[in-house]
């Protein structure tokens, strides 16, 4: 078959050697990378947003109101029709 003969010839190569200086270079280069931390005004300025985005999120989940005066929360699940009921597939009797 056409198949066998292709896998015959790929038997027939041989492994490449790699120059022997090679991994020393990648070692060296490797080593020679600094590890560049990011800066503390960076970092704090990271937190302090991340923070804010949170504090916003929770007041809006919870203290927000539409027009039908429903919580922030009810409006999510009912807008989502989610129930606590163990019926799948919103299923009617």
């Amino acid at each position: 078959m056409n198949i066998e003969n292709k896998l015959d010839e790929l038997k027939q190569l041989n492994a490449v050697d790699a120059p022997p200086f090679l991994m020393m270079r990648i070692k060296q280069a490797i080593q020679n990378k600094n590890l560049a931390l990011a800066p503390a005004t960076l970092k704090w300025a990271f937190a302090l947003s991340a923070i804010i985005i949170i504090i916003i999120n929770c007041f809006m989940l919870f203290y927000q109101t539409n027009s039908y005066s429903q919580p922030g929360i009810e409006a999510i699940v009912t807008s989502m029709n989610l129930t606590q009921s163990n019926e799948l597939y919103h299923e009617q009797n």
